[in-house]
């Protein structure tokens, strides 16, 4: 069949000297342009625009071989209306509003010096000034701004409901982390902020938190303080089901700080509801730390632990089911393992689980350290129905970096490869979830994996954690891309990527 040539061909194109790795069946773009010619499987998944962003100063290109090599890189985040219609573009020194359709500027103003997380409605739209990292800061905003004219409306400085606990709590001798990282969700007229500022005492760790909500004017209706592991929230999203909002916790170490687990709390008045405690598997476990990420599907509560481990609860933290996910390998004497992490779990329909595990790692090693081979599910995205029943995998070839599950349509942003440091596969990838698979792993060589597979676009160079979003439907996508190196070869640019699914 003609569908099976093209596949084929693709396959040999893209995919030469990567064993078992199904992706990447589009070839690179060479130049700035909107006529730069691309071939796919199934051109559903499009470029509008590519806007170039500026060189990027040496200082601030990452070895992407040293450990935390994100940390302090002040990467530009694009943030899409949920209209799609526009998108702003956050830098350091400025963001600028840009048209989706034709890429050209609306308007522009200074900004905070970077941003960490942000929220968007259609005329309104929620940045979090971005924290400091190794030192303390004197205020963090919350800034509302007009999402027409760029105005500010109002802000709200969660220093100063963090400093006071940070100043009862800190050690004299302490060394700080990280002061003032804060995460946003919003859920209709409900605008819910959690604050933390962690810190090192030699080689233990501490952190404070607060999870406030405010009102569409700025004004805090209620706040929770928290000292200590596990804490409110780590990676974990902040979900809404009913008028319970949850989240899941991070722990170094059940005999360190504590065993993780799911909480909730009613949206209303901030009473917490109810806790579910989730025990380390140090036989599943990379090392002694365990996190767990949340997601809502349907009327059930799903909390997926870093080492595979999924919980199915009810909405009373009942648990209705629980399943592996994935698991370590051996080879000879040494454990294989991956993580999920954060953002890279997310729930579709009342069935629907999306897992995307990230690099190898090598039981009892430093997380960056060589693994003599690639965990089976590293680098790949997996769909479950919460029996936990595989419903299908596919392999990615970069690490996925970001997540957007909404309507249809599965999105997924990608870096280089952490185990190979192969960077073929940096890009978008869309997915359609209302289409059936047949077989538990897609095969793209096979004419029924394309109507799950909708689409792929190189871009040149890596979209790193937060550098992508979508419009409602996620028929709208933007990405940016910033240069990375390894050791001293250097990759990939500095640009704006608008995307659509036709």
């Amino acid at each position: 069949m003609e569908w099976a040539k093209m596949v084929k061909t693709g396959i040999l194109v893209a995919l030469l000297g990567l064993v078992l790795s199904l992706c990447g069946c589009q070839e690179k773009a060479e130049t700035i342009s909107n006529e730069t010619a691309h071939t796919s499987l199934k051109p559903q998944l499009e470029l509008v625009q590519e806007v170039a962003l500026g060189g990027v100063a040496e200082n601030k290109i990452p070895d992407v071989t040293k450990s935390s090599w994100s940390y302090g890189i002040p990467f530009t985040k694009p943030v899409v209306f949920p209209d799609g219609k526009h998108v702003l573009v956050v830098k350091v020194a400025k963001m600028t509003l840009f048209d989706t359709t034709t890429g050209e500027g609306i308007w522009e103003k200074a900004t905070y010096g970077g941003i960490d997380n942000y929220v968007a409605g259609q005329d309104r739209l929620y940045l979090t000034e971005k924290g400091s990292y190794g030192s303390p800061k004197e205020h963090g905003y919350i800034i509302c701004l007009d999402s027409k004219t760029g105005e500010e409306l109002w802000k709200y400085d969660v220093q100063k409901d963090l400093k006071p606990i940070v100043e009862k709590y800190m050690p004299a001798d302490a060394k700080i982390s990280y002061c003032c990282y804060i995460n946003l969700a919003q859920f209709g007229d409900k605008l819910i902020a959690k604050g933390y500022t962690g810190w090192n005492v030699g080689k233990n760790s501490d952190k404070v938190e607060v999870l406030l909500r405010l009102d569409q004017n700025g004004k805090r209706l209620w706040k929770i303080e928290s000292h200590g592991y596990p804490g409110i929230s780590a990676h974990s999203k902040l979900q809404l089901i009913g008028n319970k909002l949850v989240m899941g916790t991070y722990t170094y170490g059940d005999d360190i700080t504590g065993p993780t687990y799911i909480h909730a709390f009613d949206i209303n008045t901030g009473k917490k509801l109810w806790q579910f405690d989730i025990r380390h598997e140090d036989e599943l476990a990379y090392s002694d730390a365990t996190d767990v990420s949340v997601t809502i599907i349907g009327n059930k509560i799903v909390g997926v632990t870093n080492y595979g481990r999924v919980y199915v609860l009810d909405q009373d933290g009942k648990k209705v089911n629980e399943f592996l996910a994935f698991e370590p390998v051996k080879h000879n004497d040494t454990t294989i393992c991956t993580n999920v992490w954060g953002d890279k779990v997310a729930g579709f329909g009342d069935d629907g689980l999306v897992i995307a595990p990230s690099k190898t790692v090598v039981k009892g090693a430093d997380y960056n350290a060589k693994a003599p081979i690639q965990h089976p599910e590293a680098g790949s995205v997996m769909v479950y129905d919460l029996d936990g029943n595989l419903k299908w995998k596919f392999r990615l070839g970069g690490v996925a970096t970001n997540m957007s599950v909404k309507g249809n349509y599965l999105i997924l942003g990608t870096a280089h490869n952490e185990d190979t440091m192969d960077y073929n596969y940096c890009g978008v990838y869309a997915f359609n979830l209302t289409q059936k698979g047949k077989g538990k792993e897609i095969d793209v060589t096979k004419e029924s994996a394309l109507d799950q597979y909708i689409g792929y676009y190189h871009t040149d160079g890596a979209i790193i954690y937060g550098c992508l979003d979508t419009s409602d439907d996620n028929k709208v996508i933007c990405a940016t891309t910033w240069p990375t190196r390894v050791g001293t070869e250097k990759h990939g640019k500095h640009s704006l990527y608008m995307l659509k699914i036709k």
